[in-house]
């Protein structure tokens, strides 16, 4: 250097602080919609000139020049700690303390420096500045001591709400506990430059401090993604949330909650935090068992009792900082009793007209079906009573044989009927044991084996009513068949979930037959036209397979939830 300055290597470390956190400027404006990214920037903004300024008081070697730069570093202390005071606020979600009036309070003794600076008046105000062995000493004047003390309060501020967000959230604890480190630092820096006892003279000590301040930076915004944790509006994401929010640490005891937890809970967060989940959430599944898959249904839990008392879906979620450590675990509780509710009414509404279609239905099968064997029954006993009066009696025993194989037929199919409706009720509440016990009834009255595979993901499950409504009568009117016309020994019924769809196979060992010879009177006699009908009705499908002495082979498809009507 020439003129008034001289090149001298203390400059570097004075322009090193300012230099890197310029490039943490640009990483944070890159991800400015974050919380506390654009004050960051500002604050970066206000030290620039504060390490230029002490870089070039080292380099002047003219006592008009050297303390030219004294003056002008000092002026920028006060911004930047209210910058600082400002990056903390709006990180911590805070900012709603960041009104326009706040704001201008805060600006204001921000810029009290600037003006004092343009007068001489003003200048001694703020310091007064002699040379002490070529280096630049100031003492404060009565403005200076104010805006010290002002400036402390900033800091220390700014150091209370990094070190609440510390307790208060854990997934920020180390981003936070970096942030109180570098602020400690800086601190301690500003501290030893008040003293005539500077053991990095001619160097500025906070300068210093901020090399420290800086690393802190890094490993928060690099390492633990200080910018991408986003706790974006808290306040009115979480704290107003009307579901439960509960943050549990890796011994699942809770380390936060908001109101809504505390409402459901009956614990305001005072008594809560800290307490086993277990105490306030007996029946929370342990976290072993938690699902893993996000679109598995969550499990829910009733709280309260009698009128009172609540339904709530719990979403559970394990909580992982990257490299997959756990941190611990987060519980969402969603009020769903007015839901459930309300799905009860329409699942009942649903079993009501899925009753009355059925009620419809059997009427015309009954008509098809036993009102001809009534009638035919009918016409066999007038014949068998004309040939009694004429003495016929071998002709009217042929009459009455063939009349009592149709009262038995009919008392089997009235049987089978009301086996039927039995199975019907009890599966509107779960559809494989009222299915499991309608074959084992179908078993001891027919004397033919039977056997059920269903498929365990069916298990504790009902279906949509009318749905398994008519499944289940496909189901029966097939085995009225194998009864009536396979001379089987044995069938077997599998159920199975595929896409959405119930596929259920029944299958026997009897006589078969050829389908693609069956007319429509044989469909109407072995039921395969009602089958079909009821299959459509809920968007679903009836397939036959058969063969002369191969047995037959009936594969029934119903979507799972039913079609709307």
């Amino acid at each position: 250097m020439t003129g008034p300055y001289a090149y001298t290597p203390y400059i570097w470390p004075m322009l090193a602080p300012p230099v890197l956190l310029l490039a943490l400027a640009v990483y944070a404006w890159r991800h400015r919609s974050a919380p506390g990214a654009r004050p960051f920037v500002l604050l970066v903004l206000c030290i620039v000139p504060w390490a230029v300024g002490a870089a070039l008081e080292l380099a002047a070697v003219d006592p008009g020049t050297k303390v030219f730069w004294f003056r002008f570093e000092s002026v920028w202390k006060l911004p930047v700690g209210t910058a600082a005071l400002w990056f903390a606020l709006e990180y911590a979600d805070l900012g709603r303390w960041l009104t326009r009036g706040t704001g201008t309070l805060l600006a204001v003794p921000a810029a009290v420096p600037f003006f004092l600076l343009l007068t001489r008046s003003g200048r001694e105000l703020l310091s007064t500045v002699s040379l002490v062995e070529g280096h630049v000493r100031g003492v404060l004047g009565p403005a200076g001591h104010v805006l010290t003390v002002y400036g402390f309060g900033l800091g220390f501020a700014g150091l209370a709400v990094f070190l609440w967000l510390f307790l208060r959230s854990p997934l920020h604890r180390w981003p936070a506990a970096l942030c109180i480190l570098g602020h400690l630092a800086s601190r301690v820096g500003y501290l030893i430059d008040g003293t005539d006892r500077n053991p990095f003279a001619p160097m500025d000590a906070t300068m210093l401090g901020g090399i420290f301040t800086v690393a802190m930076y890094a490993v928060a915004f690099v390492h633990f993604r200080m910018f991408e944790l986003v706790p974006v509006a808290r306040w009115t994401l979480i704290e107003q949330m009307t579901d439960g929010v509960v943050v549990l640490d890796s011994t699942q005891r809770v380390v936060d909650l908001n109101p809504a937890a505390e409402t459901i809970l009956g614990s305001p967060g005072e008594q809560a935090r800290g307490r086993a989940a277990r105490d306030l959430l007996p029946s929370l599944p342990d976290t072993g068992a938690w699902p893993e898959d996000p679109g598995a249904a969550p499990p829910g839990i009733l709280l309260g009792a009698g009128a009172g008392a609540r339904k709530y879906e719990l979403q559970l979620s394990t909580l992982r900082r990257r490299g997959g450590f756990r941190l611990g675990y987060l519980v969402v509780m969603n009020d769903v009793t007015e839901r459930k509710q309300e799905e009860e009414r329409m699942l009942e509404h649903q079993r009501a007209l899925a009753t009355l279609r059925e009620r419809d239905r059997l009427a015309r099968e009954l008509h098809d079906s036993l009102g001809q064997v009534l009638g035919f029954a009918k016409m066999q006993a007038q014949a068998a009573r004309e040939l009694l009066a004429q003495g016929n009696v071998p002709q009217a025993d042929a009459h009455l044989a063939r009349l009592v194989s149709v009262a038995q037929d009919a008392h089997a199919d009235v049987r089978e009927f009301l086996l039927g409706a039995r199975a019907d009720s009890a599966a509107d509440l779960d559809f494989v044991p009222a299915l499991e016990d309608y074959l084992h009834r179908f078993q001891a009255t027919t004397g033919i084996s039977t056997t059920l595979d269903a498929s365990p993901s069916l298990a504790g499950r009902a279906l949509e009513p009318m749905a398994g409504t008519q499944l289940l009568r496909i189901l029966q009117e097939t085995l009225t068949n194998v009864r009536k016309h396979a001379r089987a020994r044995s069938v077997r019924v599998v159920l199975a979930v595929s896409d959405g769809h119930v596929e259920a196979t029944v299958e026997d060992d009897g006589d078969g037959f050829d389908p693609a010879r069956l007319g429509e009177a044989e469909e109407s006699t072995f039921g395969l036209r009602f089958m079909r009908e009821r299959a459509e009705e809920v968007g679903g499908t009836v397939h036959v397979d058969s063969a002369p002495g191969g047995g037959t082979r009936v594969a029934i498809t119903v979507p799972l939830e039913g079609r709307p009507s």
